[in-house]
């Protein structure tokens, strides 16, 4: 009785936490990473195991100890992805925008929220990358509490994307207003040397 609860309960994490991961995972990198792939096949291997002919309780308790220690690599795995996934949208937003005042952006708030969440980010991985070895359970709840910072920078982002544009209009015609005035200035200045010149 003891054995199918603890498989039930390896497949309910499987069917509620493992496989929404994964679609988030595939709609976010559009693949399916080979070593998560692998991480599942070896959890069903050992589950199956579990039901050979003649296996003993002792085999199958470690069968369902190594069975846990898969589905936990599992959501590791998947937080991640996810995480390199969001980081990689977040130097992409980083170099479109790398010309563009975003300090004008939702009235001056965008960019310091932007800078803690991101500095927050960064440092929640690598504080879980730390702990990965030493505490498995301390580790994954660390890549989900990054992944949800992540998720929050994603959500800044999509709130000013439309004022990204503008900015981008505003910052180009500050640029091109600045060369005509540097030409004006420039022409201006050889009038008044042809002028002066020419009363010496």
């Amino acid at each position: 009785m003891k054995r199918e609860e603890d498989i039930q309960h390896l497949y309910r994490a499987y069917n509620t936490v493992i496989k929404p991961l994964i679609a988030e995972v595939e709609a976010r990198t559009e693949q399916f990473p080979l070593p998560l792939f692998n991480e599942i096949r070896a959890l069903h291997d050992h589950i199956s195991r579990c039901y050979c002919d003649g296996v003993t309780e002792e085999q199958i308790e470690k069968n369902i100890e190594k069975g846990e220690r898969h589905v936990v690599r599992i959501i590791l795995d998947c937080y991640k992805y996810l995480n390199l996934s969001l980081h990689d949208s977040l130097m992409l937003f980083e170099r479109q925008t790398r010309n563009i005042d975003l300090t004008v952006l939702k009235n001056g708030t965008f960019y310091p929220e932007y800078k803690s969440l991101r500095t927050k980010a960064v440092q929640m991985v690598r504080k879980a990358k730390t702990l990965e070895s030493l505490n498995s359970k301390a580790a994954l709840d660390t890549f989900q509490e990054s992944y949800n910072v992540y998720t929050q920078l994603e959500n800044l982002i999509d709130e000013v994307t439309p004022d990204v544009h503008w900015a981008r209009v505003r910052f180009t015609a500050r640029k091109w207003l600045s060369v005509i005035l540097w030409i004006l200035s420039a022409v201006a200045s050889g009038i008044v040397s042809i002028l002066l010149g020419g009363l010496f």
